[in-house]
């Protein structure tokens, strides 16, 4: 085990002003580990500041980053081969993290710093009796194969009434928003939600002592901004993505022709029967398949001749309980 204090810390979602007034609070110093659990970006007003903020805390303590599921997604979303993984990553967020990245032009550049600290991320890390990991570990530290079970360590979620784990080692985790930290025999929950309006917390893990920094501002939706010669509000991508559209008991197979946080622009896949959707119809649906789908709502602003149906989206309002 280390022989210094243990910190961690989870979920900070693009918050910077509130990760640095936390670290200010820490009594850090060489000998110190702080371990990150993941989530560095999206949703929240300054991701790249974020991940600056991490580096910079690497001169002066000992540092373990974590991979969680939104830096993974930005993994996909930079590789850019499946559009559905693309469209996930827009709809979780991501806009935000791009829109700290941009200029005035809507383009975005990640330093290469940045790119390698997203890619040298880690699933997990042990330090004596703990093991500190995103979301959860499905089996004992002995057993994990991060081809079988690295998926799950970044996206599997805490249920209420869900069996507490009983493994080998005390799983210190985040990913699943709590309006207080959990502690539990084998088991600690650190994401306090503070992209949602509550708090950022650190603890040290051996003592469970904590400091906790409250959210500074009103959560606001962020997303890319287009070129200031567009009259678009956001940077619309390009790609077929699967779309599931559901209104008074229907259901409706499309497909995106473009897409942004707020709106999309979709053909129907099968064959619709005229006036099945009008402008001005609400409705509700998943973008994506199966597990990788994110639910949305809309409204209908438009339907061409083409059948080209133009959804708004409806932003759902923030809560502590989103993933």
């Amino acid at each position: 085990m280390h022989s210094g204090p243990v910190y961690a810390i989870a979920d900070v979602h693009g918050c910077d002003e509130e990760l640095r007034a936390l670290l200010q609070q820490l009594p850090l110093h060489r000998d110190a580990l702080v371990v990150f659990l993941g989530d560095y970006i999206d949703r929240g007003p300054n991701s790249k500041g974020v991940v600056d903020t991490v580096l910079e805390v690497m001169d002066y303590c000992q540092v373990v980053c974590l991979l969680g599921n939104h830096e993974l997604m930005l993994r996909e979303f930079l590789d850019g081969s499946d559009a559905r993984r693309v469209a996930r990553f827009i709809y979780n967020g991501g806009g935000a993290t791009l829109a700290s990245y941009s200029n005035e032009d809507g383009h975005f550049t990640i330093p290469p710093e940045h790119l390698e600290f997203y890619q040298k991320l880690a699933y997990y890390h042990v330090e004596g009796d703990y093991c500190f990991v995103h979301a959860g570990i499905p089996v004992d530290v002995s057993k994990i194969d991060l081809a079988l079970h690295g998926e799950d360590m970044v996206w599997m979620r805490r249920r209420a009434g869900m069996q507490e784990p009983n493994f080998d080692k005390i799983v210190v985790h985040g990913h699943t928003p709590v309006p207080e930290v959990e502690i539990r025999p084998r088991r600690i929950n650190l994401d306090t939600s503070c992209v949602y309006g509550h708090r950022l917390t650190a603890m040290e893990v051996r003592t469970q002592q904590m400091w906790h920094v409250d959210r500074r501002a009103a959560p606001t939706p962020l997303y890319l901004r287009d070129s200031r010669e567009s009259r678009r509000e956001a940077f619309r991508f390009t790609g077929r993505v699967p779309v599931v559209v559901q209104h008074e008991g229907r259901v409706y197979r499309f497909a995106t022709i473009n897409y942004s946080e707020i709106g999309m622009l979709i053909k129907p896949v099968d064959n619709l029967p005229s006036g099945s959707l009008r402008a001005g119809a609400h409705v509700t649906g998943l973008i994506g398949t199966d597990a990788e789908s994110t639910p949305f709502r809309g409204v209908v602003l438009r339907v061409d001749e083409q059948a080209r149906h133009a959804l708004k989206i409806i932003p759902e309002p923030q809560k502590q309980s989103t993933p």
